[in-house]
């Protein structure tokens, strides 16, 4: 009777040993299987367009991060100049009037135009002289050269007598500042007079 209690439970344990094994199968199977989902035709076709939509937006969305990230580059750069820039903490916003010098000592002038005819040149200046105050550049220290080249004249507009380069580049910047275009030239004594 031992025995066959004995035989019975080991039957019994191999029955739940071969149950368990096959248990776990087909739960692996049912999670390996996805589940359908179901949804109405006219929500797939929404989705169908808004698939196509995104493909053909997806190159130009692309070329956006793209332009962005050069942006980004950019201004990093632009930022980083700015802050390096030792020109902006140096130019003043007025000419220091103590860098014009007397003419006998002048090594450089502010070149502010170059012009063919005489009549553009009153214009010019007339205009200069109104947009920019007296503090800046005074009447007695204008100068016109007049250049020849290749047998057409020009009559040059220089402003300033400066016995050395950086004190003109400071004022030059300054002109800028206020929207005059202007470079560092050589200087000379050809006092300006109306009746050029």
């Amino acid at each position: 009777m031992l025995l066959k209690w004995s035989l019975e439970c080991m039957m019994l344990m191999g029955v739940l040993v071969l149950s368990a094994c096959n248990s776990s199968q087909q739960v692996k199977m049912t999670q390996a299987t996805p589940q359908p989902i179901l949804i109405e035709k006219s929500d797939l076709e929404q989705l169908k367009i808004s698939a196509a939509q995104w493909e053909s937006s997806q190159p130009k969305v692309e070329e956006l991060l793209k332009l962005e990230n050069k942006l980004t580059r950019l201004a990093t750069n632009l930022k980083q100049l700015n802050d390096s820039d030792s020109l902006n903490s140096l130019v003043n916003d007025e000419v220091n009037n103590e860098s014009i010098l007397k003419t006998h000592s002048a090594l450089f002038a502010l070149q502010i135009a170059a012009f063919k005819n005489k009549n553009a040149l009153h214009k010019k200046l007339s205009e200069f002289q109104e947009k920019i105050p007296q503090n800046i550049i005074s009447p007695t220290e204008i100068n016109v050269e007049t250049v020849s080249v290749n047998n057409t004249t020009f009559y040059r507009l220089k402003l300033g007598a400066y016995s050395n380069s950086a004190d003109a580049k400071s004022d030059c910047l300054a002109l800028i500042k206020q929207q005059v275009t202007c470079f560092v030239s050589y200087y000379v004594q050809q006092p300006y007079r109306s009746t050029i």
